[in-house]
């Protein structure tokens, strides 16, 4: 299994990006530790990164602007939606001198390999086998074939790569540290380096037969067959390297240790849609094909492997969360390099749950916990508030208001939106001591804000000032009047979002407190106020409306879909619940325009098609990505730079990994979904993936193993981790009501109507 074609994904040439190869590199990493391998042969440059290393941050204190947020709702209740833009918090906050430099993370340093071959290459590929998460370069020259192998250890943080050869050759070996300020010591099997602010430092050891040599400050290696163990460190992380240790390791045991921490991650749950050998195409074939028709089969298992693959590389325990860049930034200025919670965030950690990665969870919620006192002080100052407000913007070290985007100053739901995270993961592993202790306590916080926030408006509430981000209604649009950041009028008031977010937060807060006790002299509080959230709004083309106001209008051209929160990534509205507003929210979504997206949205608007079990418009969605967004490396940009039509046509778009992760929630959500004790299998099955297998997905009570064929014959098993009831739909068909006990199974055989 370890060697199946599905695991390996090849390439057969290097990257290349003019000037920016780190864009199609092979990504490696261990959670802490990433490593971007281009695959060059003659002068390879090989990035290490940190989780940990960011720059430039800086607070100053946040000034009391409340009464500017108290005149931008007289504004608006004077229907002067441009005065509230116009004098809006941004802009009182930038007169009080307050400021916010939104730090950046920065490369730890770059291996540069020199080697001369004694001839022209042939037989070029590179790669990375998936499951034990190795990369790999080779070629021959003159009959003799050369190897790289290399891959971050979970076990021990270092990288490892061994260097193979038919017969003996030399490579030159020189590690330059991102600061310019370091020092580097050479001696016949290592290079040492280390910044001269203490903060970073590498060290290269080389084990095995060789024979080395410093030659004008690199270190010069001729051999047939050794290692090469890369140890960088940060903030005074542990930077011990050397031959004693590894005296007795080999590359084979050295991997073992590694793969027997990450490859039961990456097995945790299988997706099987076509025969192993279909996987033996490159990259570059698969992608030319789909772009000339649409994806295949092989090629959407590759997107969901990789994205998967690439989530496990970059999230660890004890690390950061995963930000958009994963750990495979390839320079110190990459745009929207910072944590942004009004999507992408959200986007990156929606398939772990179903997943079985729900490891990865807990280092989230740390973040974002441990910044609790910063957030209180936002919702107090900025609005004179109770609770937390959070930006979506933060950094490791940085956790005030971001005031240079009014759209993200003046949005109000991204504490709620995260806490939907926080209370997905109790619900799947019954962890109630993270429940008492963290979970419920900042759900608290979150709902303390919109209590405040929220305004009797008869036997209803009004939310504003509120955003929809990030978007505009048309009405104000038409103004073309645009705040300092670019924007048009994003301010306005009871955006669908908030009211969908705040009504998800309050019932979830409400049965935490039935399980816990906690915060219950609270809870008629909460009850009164979920019970005026005023009900979704249809408009005259027959779709929900963006901003439950009259005045408000619709705006179809643009990427973000947050007004379909209810129906995903929440679970309020379904065809079984209410089917007259599923499909006012179904056509909501159709009235978006293509041209509008980017890569995210693309990969948004999959897992809602598959939501509305619109299996078509599920896959042809990835067929946009691929087509427009996907490079040979599987890493996505923001858009498409060729100008074709399908996405928005930045010139020069950054790397965003936000769709590489919803691209594995995208084929998760055709494939199964588990909502309001419904268990759908095949909920948006496109015709194209007429066979396959799944293991091991999850929901809260257990995991699901699905097989079905093309003659239409499924199998269905269901495993129970502890007492379950629910209804079984297959290809949205009412098939059995199940209940388990803990330990028990359930195998039901069946047959579903193929596309």
């Amino acid at each position: 299994m370890t060697n199946s074609n599905r695991h390996i994904y090849t390439l057969r040439h290097p990257a290349s990006w003019p000037g920016e190869a780190w864009r199609e590199a092979l990504p490696l990493g261990n959670g802490l530790t990433g490593v971007l391998v281009p695959g060059a042969i003659g002068e390879e440059c090989i990035h290490f990164n940190r989780h940990d290393l960011w720059r430039g941050s800086k607070d100053t204190e946040i000034p009391d602007v409340s009464d500017t947020f108290r005149a931008m709702r007289d504004a608006i209740d004077a229907g002067d939606y441009l005065a509230a833009n116009q004098d809006n918090l941004m802009h009182a906050l930038i007169e009080k001198e307050y400021t916010v430099t939104v730090e950046r993370p920065y490369p730890l340093g770059w291996l540069d390999l020199h080697f001369v071959p004694n001839g022209i290459f042939h037989h070029y590929r590179r790669g990375v086998n998936m499951r034990t998460g190795e990369a790999f370069v080779r070629f021959t020259v003159n009959g003799c074939q050369y190897q790289r192998q290399m891959f971050v250890s979970r076990a021990r943080d270092i990288t490892v790569m061994r260097m193979t050869a038919d017969e003996p050759f030399t490579t030159s070996y020189k590690f330059r540290m991102f600061s310019d300020e370091s020092d580097c010591v050479i001696t016949e099997n290592s290079i040492t380096c280390t910044a001269q602010d203490g903060d970073t430092a590498a060290r290269v050891l080389f084990l095995g037969d060789f024979e080395a040599a410093e030659n004008d400050g690199a270190l010069s290696v001729t051999g047939l067959d050794y290692l090469v163990l890369v140890r960088v460190s940060s903030h005074g992380s542990d930077n011990t390297l050397s031959a004693e240790q590894y005296a007795d390791a080999d590359y084979a045991s050295l991997l073992a240790e590694h793969t027997a921490l990450h490859t039961p991650l990456y097995d945790a749950v299988s997706i099987e849609l076509t025969d192993d050998a279909e996987h033996a195409l490159s990259n570059e074939e698969m992608l030319d094909a789909a772009y000339d028709t649409t994806c295949s089969p092989a090629l959407i298992e590759r997107l969901w492997r990789f994205g998967r693959y690439l989530f496990i590389s970059a999230a660890a325990e004890n690390g950061n969360p995963v930000p958009l860049y994963g750990l495979w930034h390839g320079g110190p200025k990459m745009q929207w390099s910072q944590y942004v919670a009004n999507e992408n965030v959200q986007m990156t950690y929606w398939h772990t749950m179903a997943g079985g990665l729900d490891y990865a969870i807990p280092a989230l919620l740390r973040y974002y916990t441990s910044k609790t006192a910063m957030f209180r002080a936002c919702a107090q100052k900025v609005f004179g508030m109770r609770g937390i407000w959070i930006s979506a913007y933060t950094t490791p070290h940085s956790a005030g208001v971001c005031v240079s985007v009014s759209v993200i100053v003046n949005w109000i739901s991204c504490a709620g939106w995260l806490c939907r995270h926080f209370w997905d993961y109790y619900l799947y592993t019954g962890d109630e001591a993270l429940l008492r202790n963290e979970i419920l306590p900042f759900m608290h916080e979150a709902a303390l804000f919109f209590c405040d926030y929220a305004v009797e408006d008869g036997d209803k509430i009004r939310l504003y000032p509120s955003v929809s981000p990030e978007n505009t209604p048309g009405c104000l649009k038409k103004t073309g009047h645009r705040t300092a950041s670019g924007h048009y009028c994003p301010v306005v008031q009871n955006a669908t979002m908030d009211f969908a977010v705040m009504k998800e937060l309050f019932t979830n807060l409400l049965t935490g407190i039935s399980v816990t006790g906690m915060y219950k002299e609270e809870a008629p509080v909460f009850e009164a106020l979920l019970a005026k959230i005023p009900d979704y709004q249809i408009n005259a083309d027959g779709a929900v409306k963006e901003w439950m106001h009259p005045d408000l209008d619709e705006s179809y051209n643009h990427r973000h879909l947050s007004h379909i929160y209810p129906v995903f990534p929440g679970t309020e509205v379904t065809a079984f619940n209410r089917p007259a507003l599923f499909e006012a929210f179904r056509r909501a979504v159709d009235l978006r325009e293509i041209g509008s997206q980017c890569n995210w949205s693309m990969a948004h608007m999959s897992s809602i098609y598959s939501r509305l079990h619109e299996a078509e418009k599920a896959v042809d969605c990835l067929d946009m990505l691929a087509k427009s967004v996907v490079l040979p490396s599987l890493l996505t940009v923001s858009n498409d730079w060729r100008k074709m039509g399908i996405s928005l046509s930045w010139k020069e778009p950054p790397i965003q990994l936000d769709a590489t992760f919803g691209a594995v929630n995208a084929v998760q959500e055709m494939l199964f979904c588990y909502q309001n004790r419904v268990l759908s299998v095949l909920p948006a099955l496109p015709k194209r993936l007429n066979h396959g297998c799944v293991r091991g997905i999850r929901f809260p009570d257990g995991r699901t193993d699905i097989c079905w064929s093309e003659d239409g014959r499924i199998q269905v098993t269901v495993y129970a981790d502890k007492a379950m009831s629910c209804e079984l739909y297959i290809a949205g068909k009412a098939c059995k009501s199940i209940t388990l006990q803990a330990g028990e199974q359930l195998c039901v055989e069946d047959t579903y109507l193929p596309s």
